[in-house]
């Protein structure tokens, strides 16, 4: 399971939660770490379906699901539904 506390993606994780801009926090992140900075210009300019597929990519490469890493971050993932 993964820490709660100082995690960037439970930190947006949070953000989302509570009504807030997700893409405020990523780019605070992408002020103090590169790899932040990275991530951000990939999925800018995204659409969902896109960020969708992408997000299923690198899990597959990873050799995890998805669905398995939504349920480890607590989010009910609609495409279960």
């Amino acid at each position: 399971m993964i820490a709660p506390m100082n995690n960037p993606l439970m930190m947006l994780v949070q953000t989302m939660r509570g009504g807030g801009d997700p893409m405020q926090l990523l780019q605070k992140m992408a002020g103090q770490n590169p790899q932040v900075a990275q991530a951000l210009k990939m999925i800018q300019g995204k659409n969902p379906q896109q960020l969708k597929t992408m997000a299923e990519n690198m899990a597959k490469e990873r050799g995890v699901s998805i669905n398995d890493i939504a349920r480890q971050l607590g989010i009910n993932n609609p495409s279960n539904r």
